[in-house]
């Protein structure tokens, strides 16, 4: 029996509401099955699923489950769902959701939001009334109290208080931990301290709460791992510190024996240095997608971020940032490289909401550049971008790969990803918690997320600043 595909689709606001017609037991049969967590290729495989779960891999597409409901894998390459591990939520808007599913993208671990926004949109992603990823969040960012009274001195567009928690000493730091803790965060991300000790509070109550932490390189690295910082976001260090080889490899060697994850986020600091000032404004304003077909998801509030976001590159401590940034970018790569040949684990990231970074779209960018940019193999960076999240938060029983008990997060290729990564763009179906969405389907997402942006796109209020 053919899978019926979808139930109903319905359009709904800013966002659709879908629903995949799903058999209670799926087979994708026939296909060659990429198992990234143990780097294997199991050609000629039927992978069967029921209630949102994998339940058996077999070699034959015959002796299956009665009233199994067909996927023809045949030619076909299956890989985990993959998770983004940096972007911002509430940003990027509602409209960014069933933009990530369409990617491919099952999972995103969202870096700094309006926490009672995202927990509302996880909630009807649980329920089945809106089409996303699983969502792991931060909620509010932690951020220097200084830092936060400029952004409202200089009345950025961005609604501050909702996204951020201003911290000016260590007590500031432990109970904003015990806030987030309470309300059902998932990690704690800190962008910026005010000093050394707020950081190590922070990282120790977060310790105390069996809460993972990441944070941008708010100190020198020797000191992010003595504060047992688990992610470092973007960079290691910027600017960079000159060491000798001996002490940088010392120094990644311990990185890995501490467990320090590196969130790379190289799709961004690669479009923002290959552009001039002029061509950003030009994309940005792209309304058409005619210079780039992405632009036209585009709108509302993360629209005029972007704008904003241009401005700072006018000035010339904006130009002198980037220039310096563009120099340093292959110095930065290489020690990616090091850093991966010495054992730290790296996980894969967009800073999606962040000028050019499109949602669902560009992770597929990251992909491309920790292969061509840092050196990764193809089957490393499937493994980055699926079992590494689940590692992150040592939920590698639940998903990150394919195999018996695992989470039925799946994608469905037309063409080879290990022969090029940039194939994990051909998809041909998307599983999400074991509802299958075709290629029909997810142009459907596609074609309602272009209409939103084009009609009824809303914009994030701004607070009381």
């Amino acid at each position: 029996m053919m899978l019926r595909q979808w139930a109903f689709v319905v359009a709904c606001a800013s966002f659709i509401v879908a629903t995949p017609a799903s058999a209670q037991i799926s087979a994708i049969t026939d296909v060659t099955v990429i198992n990234p967590r143990n780097a294997t290729v199991s050609d000629h495989q039927t992978v069967i699923v029921s209630r949102r779960r994998i339940v058996k891999i077999q070699s034959r597409a015959d002796h299956l489950p009665k009233g199994s409901a067909l996927i023809d894998g045949s030619g076909k390459y299956l890989i985990p769902g993959l998770w983004d591990a940096h972007v911002h939520l509430s940003k990027a808007g509602a409209i960014s959701l069933p933009l990530f599913v369409a990617n491919g993208i099952t999972g995103v671990r969202d870096m700094g939001s309006d926490l009672e926004q995202v927990k509302q949109w996880r909630l009807e992603i649980d329920r089945g009334a809106r089409v996303g990823p699983e969502i792991k969040t931060s909620g509010q960012m932690l951020e220097s109290q200084a830092n936060i009274a400029r952004m409202k001195r200089e009345k950025t567009i961005e609604p501050v208080d909702k996204l951020r928690i201003g911290l000016s000493n260590p007590d500031d730091g432990r109970a904003a931990v015990d806030k987030l803790a309470s309300e059902g965060v998932d990690h704690i991300k800190m962008r910026t301290t005010p000093d050394l000790p707020t950081f190590r509070a922070v990282s120790d109550e977060a310790k105390k709460k069996g809460l993972p932490f990441a944070a941008h390189p708010v100190a020198p690295a020797e000191q992010l791992m003595d504060g047992r910082l688990q992610s470092v976001e973007h960079l290691l260090e910027f600017p960079l510190v000159d060491r000798t080889p001996e002490a940088q490899k010392a120094l990644y060697t311990r990185m890995a024996h501490s467990g320090l994850f590196m969130s790379d986020t190289s799709a961004n600091l690669n479009a923002f240095t290959a552009l001039s000032y002029d061509e950003v404004v030009r994309r940005i304003n792209d309304r058409a997608g005619v210079l780039d077909s992405r632009n036209k998801y585009v709108c509302g509030y993360l629209l005029a971020d972007w704008q904003e976001q241009t401005q700072d590159l006018r000035g010339p401590e904006g130009r002198a940032a980037y220039d310096k940034l563009k120099a340093q970018l292959p110095t930065i790569y290489r020690n990616d490289r090091e850093m991966s040949q010495d054992g730290v684990q790296f996980l894969a990231g967009t800073d999606t909401a962040v000028m050019l970074m499109y949602p669902g779209f560009s992770l597929h960018d990251e992909l491309w550049s920790l292969v061509h940019s840092i050196g990764f193999t193809p089957m490393e960076v499937l493994r980055i971008a699926t079992s590494n999240v689940a590692s992150f938060y040592k939920q590698e029983s639940r998903y990150g790969a394919i195999t018996r008990g695992q989470e039925a997060n799946l994608v469905l290729l037309d063409r080879n990803p290990l022969e090029d990564i940039r194939n994990t763009t051909a998809i041909r179906g998307v599983m999400l918690k074991g509802q299958w969405f075709d290629r029909h389907a997810l142009d459907l997402l596609l074609d309602q997320a272009a209409k939103s942006a084009r009609t009824d796109c809303p914009s994030l209020s701004r607070s009381t600043n």
